[in-house]
């Protein structure tokens, strides 16, 4: 055989061995190019699996009770289906109907205590309340120690009161308040846009610890957050109600990236001055609040 044909043969054997390993090394290189795209889309898909519809909805009703007097009403909804939380403050002087009269939340909440006030705010407002919560400012303080790492809070103005119980100072801006500050924050009794504001702050207190901690890096503190939160309340919370809401509460802690719950303005009117003040909500907003909260 001559040189040339032995060359030529062993070429061909070079060819045939170099090609299937290369056609090989495709193959294997397709194989786990796919099974990583299968493993990614799988990934995806398993962290969409959890679907939630209006039924997982919850509304809350927290009243804030300072000096055994109702300050504030806070409607907080967390609605897992559509990502969102809202958190709206009625003021105290608003008014609705009880009975066949018209009555201030406050009063009707000092005469005829929290049921009574639930029903009447849930006709005026169109809320349904699933659950309430009554907590004192001395408790709201010890649940900003519970998670002892104060309040992410951004103050809008500068704060300077005194009489002969009470003394406010503090400067306005972004700053991590102590469970005292928020308290001060709370009783503060002269901001410049009077009652309609005070009464916002309330559901921008709620707000702001809902968005700071409320978060995944938290979940696995879910349940001695509940059973330390739920001892500082008078409700009509079972285990059963959070059980029930846990897994949409979960998911929205998920994808909080500091700001889910917002504040919603309860628009209105006040009329009259001193002690006869009376604060009427806008029909609109009615409607809004609705939209809000189902």
């Amino acid at each position: 055989m001559s040189n040339a044909l032995i060359f030529l043969l062993a070429f061909i054997v070079f060819l045939l061995v170099f090609g299937g390993l290369c056609l090989w090394a495709v193959v294997k290189i397709n194989e786990e190019r796919l099974a990583g795209e299968s493993s990614a889309v799988s990934g995806f898909e398993s962290s969409r699996t959890v679907s939630f519809t209006q039924e997982d909805a919850r509304n809350l009703l927290i009243v804030t009770v300072d000096n055994d007097q109702a300050q504030g009403f806070v409607a907080v909804r967390a609605d897992p289906a559509l990502t969102k939380l809202g958190a709206a403050a009625f003021p105290r002087d608003m008014v609705v109907d009880y009975e066949t009269s018209e009555i201030r939340l406050y009063e009707l909440y000092a005469r005829q205590g929290i049921a009574a006030t639930r029903t009447a705010l849930e006709k005026t407002s169109g809320v349904t309340f699933d659950n309430y919560a009554v907590i004192t400012y001395d408790n709201v303080a010890k649940a900003v120690d519970h998670f002892e790492a104060g309040l992410i809070f951004n103050l809008p103005e500068d704060l300077d009161y005194r009489d002969d119980s009470l003394t406010i100072r503090m400067t306005g801006g972004l700053k991590t308040l102590t469970s005292s500050q928020v308290v001060d924050i709370l009783r503060y009794p002269s901001w410049h846009g009077g009652r309609k504001q005070q009464a916002n702050v309330q559901a921008q207190i709620v707000a702001a610890l809902i968005n700071q901690y409320m978060t995944e890096a938290r979940a696995g503190q879910a349940d001695g957050d509940f059973s330390t939160l739920v001892n500082l309340v008078k409700s009509d919370i079972l285990v059963s109600h959070y059980t029930a809401a846990k897994p949409g509460l979960a998911y929205l802690a998920s994808r909080n990236s500091g700001s889910i719950c917002q504040v919603l303005e309860v628009r209105g009117e006040y009329q009259g001055s001193g002690d006869a003040l009376r604060f009427y909500a806008d029909e609109p907003v009615v409607d809004r609040l609705k939209e809000l909260f189902g």
